[in-house]
């Protein structure tokens, strides 16, 4: 069968016509810019999931200090919850404490949240602009049932400024209450607002 509009596609080109000094910029520009990323990057958040889930953020503080014991100490321990009710966003600031680094989030989501009750953290420098912690990305979040899950996000973060969670219950038949638990570790460098 033929079909009567059908173009085949173009001759392949010859060397002679292939643009190769361009060619060759072009990568020369994108190895610079590989090696411009490779630079000094952020390491990856590690992440721990663990199990089943305590129920207030002070057995968290607990299993945060059994899992994690250089989190006793000089760090500071910042601790969120809230019981949110049905169908509901709310959200709750602690100021930070001193300049340092986010080395630890652990959030605590009990048996029977299915995934309806998302959670992130977010850090509001006095400049009073907002950057994600806990996921890094816009309009993302964090939603699991029977779980408690441990973040190594080092993330900088300055005084005078706040860190907030928020919760949004997208149940509409009951409350739930997941805590999260912020480890804050002192800093000497200089960090960004």
């Amino acid at each position: 069968m033929v079909i009567d509009r059908f173009n085949p596609p173009p001759a392949p080109s010859t060397p002679k016509d292939a643009p190769w000094e361009d060619m060759q910029k072009l990568i020369q520009r994108i190895d610079k810019l590989i090696s411009l990323m490779e630079g000094p990057a952020v390491a990856a958040p590690t992440i721990v999931t663990i199990p089943g889930a305590p129920g207030s953020a002070a057995q968290l503080v607990y299993l945060m200090q059994e899992m994690v014991p250089e989190s006793i100490g000089t760090s500071a321990v910042i601790s969120f919850q809230k019981e949110v009710a049905t169908a509901y966003q709310d959200e709750q600031d602690r100021q930070v404490p001193f300049d340092g680094i986010v080395k630890y989030v652990i959030m605590g989501f009990p048996a029977g949240c299915q995934q309806l009750l998302e959670v992130n953290l977010a850090y509001y420098p006095s400049t009073g602009s907002r950057k994600l912690i806990i996921p890094t990305i816009e309009n993302s979040f964090i939603a699991l049932d029977d779980f408690s899950v441990l973040f190594e996000p080092r993330f900088p973060i300055k005084r005078p400024g706040n860190l907030r969670v928020e919760w949004w219950n997208y149940d509409s038949l009951n409350t739930h209450t997941v805590p999260v638990v912020v480890t804050v570790v002192p800093t000497n460098l200089e960090v960004g607002g």
